[in-house]
């Protein structure tokens, strides 16, 4: 008896224990995959998503995601590699920041609309990525591991 009632407080402090870390799901989009938590919505049909590729959310943290292929860059004879492609995506959003690299993971951080924004970059033998999860900058600090969790399951 003593065993089974010890089993019984094992598995409940466990189950108790894992409630507060949703269960991380695999999401394909052509040639990338990214795990999104559980309980997060698929917005793909948000209004603000119309351009992306993908997008997910639950307060406070918004994950969306940007396929571009390749094939437009070279219609202009632009021949991008990773960094290259990252300092135009800093251009073209307008934002004074550094392309940097976090666990191997090229990215850059900015502020726009009392949002941060981490934006990360991603290539595959036809396109390029940017995965960027974001939410209001006053609630960054406690956001930024779950964001930085989500954004690392990234496989291209």
């Amino acid at each position: 008896m003593k065993k089974l009632i010890a089993l019984f407080l094992v598995l409940s402090l466990c189950l108790w224990g894992c409630g507060d870390t949703p269960l991380l799901v695999p999401h394909t989009h052509k040639d990338l995959t990214i795990s999104i938590p559980e309980d997060f919505l698929n917005l793909a049909d948000a209004d603000f998503a119309a351009d992306m590729d993908f997008a997910y959310g639950l307060d406070p943290i918004g994950i969306i995601g940007l396929r571009e292929e390749k094939a437009v860059f070279a219609a202009y004879a632009l021949e991008l590699d990773l960094q290259h492609y990252g300092a135009l995506v800093i251009k073209g959003n307008n934002v004074d920041c550094t392309l940097t690299e976090k666990d191997g993971i090229p990215t850059f951080t900015y502020e726009a609309n009392s949002y941060t924004y981490v934006v990360t970059i991603w290539e595959t033998d036809e396109a390029f990525w940017t995965v960027q999860a974001y939410c209001p900058t006053e609630r960054f600090s406690d956001s930024q591991s779950q964001m930085w969790e989500i954004l690392r399951s990234v496989t291209v």
